[in-house]
């Protein structure tokens, strides 16, 4: 269940078990209308509901309106709201689109030292966030690896686009002291990944609106599509224009 919790400091955060969601690709955009959104993609509505066997690929997707544009998602592990090519078609004319993906979908994405090459090759370590306005890529980075304090881990042509975002927000791996059961009890130690919800609160900032619960299957019987004709993969001087500059 999603829900939103204060802590004693006073701080807003989400307050949902996002580790039961092993693979996520989801896609914000400030566009108002769900036709136009599906048509930038390529997507038509389905001819059966989405979430019945017979939609079962990674072609499909779902489009509904939340905060203050659309949010795209894939529910069956697929990724075509990740690609640059929908990035880029998404945030132009004035417009945003944030992505925020996990798992399977990182076959797009992969993190060198110093820049970032193409997403299509292969995959982030384990999670990416991308931000992007007037068809380029503003920020990019990736969320298990993020210092906020350090811009050279992150890409693009404004790497401070979502700082003003960032506050009381924690990337960084909590490790906790366990017990463990047996005859001799003995302390031991367990990571809990928080990278997952900084970017689920990040992303939640800049639309303005709580994260749905039923993200990846939203309750809506129009709200399944298919990506019948994808948007066309951008040439290597498209993609570098939309990356920006190498990173130092």
């Amino acid at each position: 269940m999603m829900k939103r919790d204060d802590t004693a400091q006073g701080v807003e955060c989400v307050a949902v078990d996002l580790s039961v969601v092993e693979d996520l690709c989801t896609t914000f955009t400030t566009h108002a209308d769900v036709g136009t959104v599906a048509s930038l993609i390529g997507a038509v509505p389905l001819a059966v509901d989405y979430r019945s066997p017979e939609a079962l690929t990674s072609s499909t997707a779902t489009i509904i309106r939340w905060g203050d544009g659309i949010l795209i998602t894939h529910p069956y592990y697929g990724d075509e709201c990740a690609r640059q090519e929908v990035m880029s078609v998404l945030s132009r004319d004035g417009h945003l689109a944030v992505c925020l993906v996990w798992g399977v979908a990182l076959s797009l994405w992969r993190k060198t030292y110093s820049r970032m090459d193409p997403w299509y090759e292969a995959g982030a370590s384990l999670a990416y966030f991308a931000y992007a306005a007037n068809g380029r890529l503003e920020v990019g980075f990736d969320p298990y690896d993020f210092d906020r304090a350090a811009p050279s881990v992150r890409c693009g042509w404004n790497t401070g686009a979502v700082d003003v975002y960032l506050h009381d927000l924690d990337f960084t791996p909590l490790q906790v002291v366990t017990q463990q059961s047996g005859s001799s009890l003995r302390p031991g130690r367990r990571t809990i990944s928080r990278h997952k919800y900084a970017c689920v609160t990040l992303m939640e900032r800049i639309a303005g609106a709580t994260f749905p619960a039923d993200v990846e299957r939203p309750d809506s019987p129009d709200a399944g599509f298919t990506v019948a004709s994808p948007v066309p993969a951008m040439s290597d001087a498209e993609f570098a224009h939309f990356m920006g500059p190498p990173q130092s």
